[in-house]
């Protein structure tokens, strides 16, 4: 499989949707977060400097990036985000601002969110900081209407 980042499918040898059993002898932690309205296990990968959040069946739903990760031979953490832009050829769906207090500092961090690719990217003074990798869900309802028409 292509190492890095390919997108709306996987990280390195990490697979979206794949069940997380595949990847439990490498070297990682787990955390379970038990929130009102959802549980949510995440698991730190070591070796590949990743964190990967699953499913309640243990499925993989995102795979996150904050100190490397590469697409098509370019290190995106760092990058400045026009240079991003250029590299995907894709322009953010949505945008939002979120504060973050980071060892013991705020941050007013830019979150872009490209559903099209399945990416979610964080900002702080105009340089990428995380990657948020995800697979894009295709609504039933609209596939549906397309296959109709």
């Amino acid at each position: 499989m292509e190492k890095g980042l390919v997108l709306n499918t996987a990280y390195n040898d990490f697979i979206l949707d794949a069940d997380i059993s595949n990847y439990l002898y490498k070297n990682h932690t787990k955390e379970v977060y038990k929130e009102s309205t959802f549980t949510n296990r995440s698991y730190h990968f070591y070796d590949d400097e990743i964190d990967v959040w699953c499913d309640n069946d243990g499925r993989i739903n995102t795979i996150r990036c904050a100190s490397s990760c590469f697409y098509q031979g370019i290190e995106l953490i760092g990058l400045p985000f026009q240079a991003f832009l250029s590299a995907i050829c894709v322009l953010p769906d949505n945008y939002e601002q979120i504060y973050l207090l980071v060892n013991g500092r705020g941050q007013n961090q830019h979150v872009y969110d490209f559903e099209t690719i399945g990416l979610q990217i964080w900002v702080w003074r105009q340089k990428v900081k995380t990657v948020l990798i995800y697979k894009v869900v295709e609504e039933e309802w609209w596939r549906e209407k397309i296959e109709q028409t």
